[in-house]
């Protein structure tokens, strides 16, 4: 049975630790592996979705009338 493991990775150009979650075959060195993952790593991409998610919702206006009425 395979074990998915958490590697967090350190990005050098944007200084941010993001979560990798990966199951690796007992061949592979980590720590090659996980500096070849920071120097791949899209910032812009990651960025982008950390605004995405921490952004407020936007109201839907029927679902707000409905309430005050």
């Amino acid at each position: 049975m395979a074990t998915v493991k958490r590697y967090s990775i350190f990005c050098q150009k944007c200084n941010h630790k993001f979560p990798v979650f990966a199951m690796l075959p007992h061949t592979v060195e980590v720590d090659a592996w996980m500096k070849d993952k920071a120097d791949n790593h899209d910032c812009k991409a990651y960025a982008d979705q950390l605004a995405k998610e921490r952004a407020p919702r936007p109201v839907n206006p029927l679902k707000a009338s409905k309430k005050s009425a």
